[in-house]
């Protein structure tokens, strides 16, 4: 069976994200802000793949000391193997000078809140309505080293 690789995120995979993307989000990223994300130096981005398919990806920003995952998404399929927390754990380990790390989330995303809280992140505040189509409370996460 062949490794997970996780490698950074390249511009020619924006097509592969937005297919992601639309299987995980009510919101979808368009593939041209994906391309553009991925070409950014601002965005910390990087994809899981096995026998050159990409089925995951995470997304996150940071400023200073401080980040924030903005995306994570894994092909329905291959969901609950681990994939998700490899990936924010290469976040963590690959940006040791971040020392705060947060995210949202949606309330009744029980599976990425048991994975985020398996990492350390804690349940800070509940942002009632904060996600739409539905409408529903968010969940501000965070992980301080």
């Amino acid at each position: 069976m062949n490794e997970l690789c996780i490698r950074p995120g390249r511009v020619e995979d924006a097509p592969a994200l937005r297919k992601l993307e639309r299987q995980n989000f009510t919101d979808p990223w368009s593939e041209e802000g994906l391309a553009t994300s991925l070409a950014s130096p601002l965005y910390y981005i990087r994809v899981a793949e096995q026998t050159g398919e990409i089925f995951g990806y995470l997304i996150a920003s940071r400023v200073l000391d401080e980040g924030e995952l903005l995306r994570i998404a894994v092909s329905p399929d291959k969901r609950v193997r681990g994939v998700g927390k490899a990936l924010t754990r290469a976040m963590m380990e690959e940006n040791p000078a971040t020392k705060t790390w947060r995210l949202d989330v949606r309330v009744s995303n029980y599976g990425a809140i048991k994975l985020y809280e398996s990492l350390g992140f804690k349940a800070v505040i509940r942002r009632r309505n904060y996600y739409e189509k539905p409408a529903e409370d968010g969940i501000m996460m965070m992980l301080e080293s």
